[in-house]
């Protein structure tokens, strides 16, 4: 009499069904991973930053990195040695040589374009020919920097470099809104004034929910193009839900442009209040240990016919209140300034095509690469 498989038989076929099963998910993980990972098949890649309790995060030394965006073929090249997107530097100072460390954003981060063709390294290699010295432009910009990080940069990393100068870039179009926490939901640290006038650190994100999970997962996305590409894309989907959910001053018009008008959005004019106030702490901090200071405003709405679009939201809004308020700024603390408003607006009027994709294109870089080159030959001959 035939008799069916026995209970032993039929467990052992179903553990190696699982087995099975469980071998064919890790060799399609496996495939999908290579695929990602040489192919960059919808912008996967390995992460090159890491978490940083302080700053949020920073660039992890030494990694290759690759990015594919606003620019027509990805950018490629790795962070250097002290884990920023600059040339490969040393902490002494070159003998004879004159050194500045530019601190700002993704503007001067740059990685929309090669590391040899941001306005960073242009200018340096400018100022190098035309001064027949040794001039070093460091580049200390990093994606989502306001004055906050850049005040913490300038005391934790900048200064060992003993820079000559220090040159940070304001970008109005989102410095205003990413330095206080009622406008923004970045994991990053915050200053806020106190009553007395005071600069009161909070650093209390490095212990939330959100900065833990990115600390779990780092070493993953640094190993994984898949793990990679997955937080990055749910990041770019919260991040979209968020925007959807805010609420303008007035349809069209973004709240930090209020600024430019006559009716200011009294949040963004407080965000503003502070991020003066931190560029007045970071000038102080250079005056104090004999380093030079230049500050440097950011373009706005500089093409005529946006201008004329955006004066139609508001008939007050003054596309030059940014340069001439901060140029009035730097006058008040004694120290050098740069309105990039003139010089980008003078291109458009000439019949220049736009300077920007979303971030500088190559011309804007070659601008702002001329104007920074100027002045800073001004100021260092004026040291000579």
């Amino acid at each position: 009499m035939a008799t069916g498989p026995s209970m032993k038989q039929r467990a052992g076929s179903r553990a190696a069904g699982i087995l099975v099963s469980l071998a064919a998910i890790v060799v399609t993980l496996l495939i999908t991973e290579a695929v990602f990972r040489f192919t960059h098949a919808f912008g996967a890649r390995l992460s090159w930053s890491e978490p940083d309790p302080t700053i949020g995060y920073r660039f992890t030394p030494g990694r290759p990195y690759w990015n594919f965006s606003e620019n027509d073929h990805a950018v490629e090249g790795r962070i250097n040695s002290f884990g920023w997107r600059d040339r490969p530097r040393t902490i002494e100072k070159p003998p004879g040589a004159y050194r500045v460390a530019f601190l700002g954003d993704s503007f001067v981060e740059a990685f929309q374009v090669e590391s040899d063709s941001t306005f960073v390294a242009l200018a340096e290699d400018r100022l190098t020919a035309r001064l027949g010295r040794t001039v070093e432009i460091m580049n200390f910009g990093r994606s989502g920097a306001t004055q906050t990080d850049e005040y913490l940069v300038l005391q934790s990393d900048v200064m060992r470099f003993s820079p000559d100068l220090v040159a940070v870039l304001f970008n109005p179009g989102n410095d205003i809104d990413d330095v206080s926490r009622g406008t923004t939901d970045r994991l990053r640290p915050f200053y806020e004034l106190t009553p007395d006038g005071d600069l009161l650190l909070d650093t209390s994100f490095n212990v939330g929910r959100g900065y833990r999970v990115r600390a779990a997962i780092n070493d993953l996305k640094q190993r994984s193009a898949l793990i990679s590409l997955l937080t990055e894309r749910y990041n770019i989907f919260q991040r979209a839900r968020r925007a959807r959910e805010a609420t303008p001053l007035q349809e069209g018009l973004p709240r930090r442009l209020s600024l430019c008008t006559s009716d200011p959005d009294s949040i963004f004019v407080r965000n503003y209040r502070l991020n003066k106030v931190l560029i007045r702490e970071m000038a102080d901090y250079c005056r104090e240990r004999g380093v030079r200071f230049l500050l440097v405003c950011g373009d706005t709405v500089y093409e005529p016919e946006r201008i004329r679009e955006t004066a139609a939201l508001d008939p007050t809004f003054d596309p030059g209140f940014f340069e001439v308020d901060l140029a009035e700024l730097a006058d008040s603390l004694g120290v050098g300034y740069l309105g990039l408003q003139t010089p980008f607006r003078e291109h458009a009027g000439a019949g220049g095509g736009s300077l920007h994709w979303s971030h500088y294109n190559y011309d804007g870089h070659r601008v702002v690469a001329r104007v920074l080159s100027n002045k800073l030959a001004e100021i260092i001959s004026e040291g000579a």
